[in-house]
């Protein structure tokens, strides 16, 4: 998918997206549902793919489930407003973006060494 708006075809993104090697899974931390996975990512949103339309223009209470080698999983919690949301390439399946918010220094710190450990 390119970086333009899905509705008005403007791109207005200013920061690169690193796509992830890993599709690493996203919940909602109150409904402990699983939303999606991480497509691409960078510290101000994230493009998760899901089986589900995700509703646009919601906060969402976040959780990325990061594995680690030799040690347990991590956790990374974050608040993210939904922008839009589309079929994906495949329409079998729905793109979200999101745009992250009041991000915790702590969480903004395991987001910059998740990009760094999984990006390609």
């Amino acid at each position: 998918m390119s970086s333009a708006d899905p509705i008005s075809g403007v791109n207005n993104r200013r920061l690169k997206r690193w796509y992830l090697v890993m599709y690493l899974r996203v919940f909602d931390e109150d409904t402990g549902e699983l939303l999606g996975h991480v497509v691409d990512i960078n510290k101000q949103g994230i493009r998760l793919v899901s089986d589900k339309p995700i509703p646009s223009n919601q906060t969402f209470r976040l959780w990325v489930d990061v594995p680690k080698e030799n040690a347990p999983r991590q956790r990374i919690h974050l608040e993210a407003e939904s922008l839009w949301s589309g079929r994906d390439v495949n329409p079998d399946f729905y793109d979200t973006g999101f745009r992250l918010q009041n991000i915790s220094t702590q969480s903004l710190l395991q987001l910059q060494l998740l990009i760094e450990e999984f990006k390609f």
